[in-house]
């Protein structure tokens, strides 16, 4: 398998599993340890992903920098959201770290979409917007 399309298909498993936590949290009662191996396995995931694809990519001139930054951003947005959402509920450090991620992811997704002309991006939008709709009303 090509490392490109490794790295592809790692990345939209790690979205795609993110989304699950939610529904997990709200229809399931859950505790403490429970929250805290899901944290711990989706950070391992994340931050593994993290540090082989930056590495990859920086080492990779086929691949656009916006990609590292959107992908990362992304992975950090979801371990924030992870922390303030399932860990610490109430804490406002937390809660204020994970908007200023979700922010970031934000702003590179609208630069991908505005200026590289990459529809993934518009991913990271709804995927900002919908995680500042739970942060915010929920």
């Amino acid at each position: 398998m090509n490392k490109d399309k490794f790295f592809d298909i790692y990345f939209k498993f790690l979205v795609l599993s993110f989304w699950p936590i939610f529904w997990y949290e709200n229809q399931l009662i859950l505790n403490t340890r429970t929250n805290f191996i899901i944290f711990i396995t989706f950070s391992i995931l994340y931050i593994i992903y993290i540090l082989l694809f930056t590495y990859y990519g920086l080492n990779n001139s086929s691949i656009d920098k916006i990609v590292i930054y959107y992908r990362v951003s992304m992975l950090l947005a979801f371990i924030f959201t992870i922390i303030s959402f399932l860990l610490f509920p109430t804490n406002p450090f937390f809660f204020i770290l994970k908007i200023i991620f979700v922010f970031i992811l934000l702003y590179i997704s609208y630069i991908k979409v505005r200026r590289y002309k990459i529809e993934e991006g518009v991913v990271g939008i709804l995927s900002a917007l919908l995680m500042l709709a739970f942060a915010l009303f929920y």
